[in-house]
């Protein structure tokens, strides 16, 4: 969190990164605000995006309809890289590695313990098993990675 309090590029971003280098975590009213900043930001541009709370993570998830016939992906890219710098860049980031991986461990073991909790995997698979399914052609690989519970593991595994 101090490596990021230095890119900071807004006192918003600071006052919450200093906040939870203090507390230890950002708190989910500053994840909520700096999200609905970004929002405002890209509403402001005509970039009409929403946010629905994802109830398998519990993170906040990004839309935007674009069946418009004037959508234009490079604008909206553009537009939303300007948003996202001095408001939900560093802290969203932070905040969903922060909520899948709290104790900051390797991420394929979380997985591969959350796959066993959910029965999707025997007690005896291990991340070698992971890493040797996962890199087998689709169809070929014992994981039923389409299911809603892989995804829900991939997606966070502490859940």
């Amino acid at each position: 969190m101090k490596q990021a309090l230095q890119s900071a590029t807004s006192d918003f971003e600071k006052q919450v990164l200093k906040k939870a280098i203090k507390t230890g975590k950002i708190s989910d009213s500053d994840y909520r605000e700096a999200n609905e900043k970004y929002q405002q930001c890209m509403i402001a541009k005509g970039d009409p995006i929403t946010f629905s709370t994802d109830q398998s993570t519990g993170l906040m998830q990004e839309s935007m309809n674009v069946d418009d016939q004037n959508y234009d992906s490079d604008k909206v890219n553009s537009d939303s890289i300007a948003c996202a710098e001095g408001t939900n860049l560093l802290i969203r980031d932070l905040y969903e590695r922060m909520a899948t991986n709290p104790s900051n461990s390797d991420e394929i073991e979380l997985i591969v313990s959350c796959l066993k909790r959910k029965k999707l995997v025997p007690e005896s698979f291990t991340k070698q098993d992971y890493l040797t399914e996962s890199a087998k052609p689709d169809g070929s690989s014992k994981l039923d990675t389409s299911s809603e519970l892989f995804s829900q593991c991939l997606a966070n595994p502490n859940k």
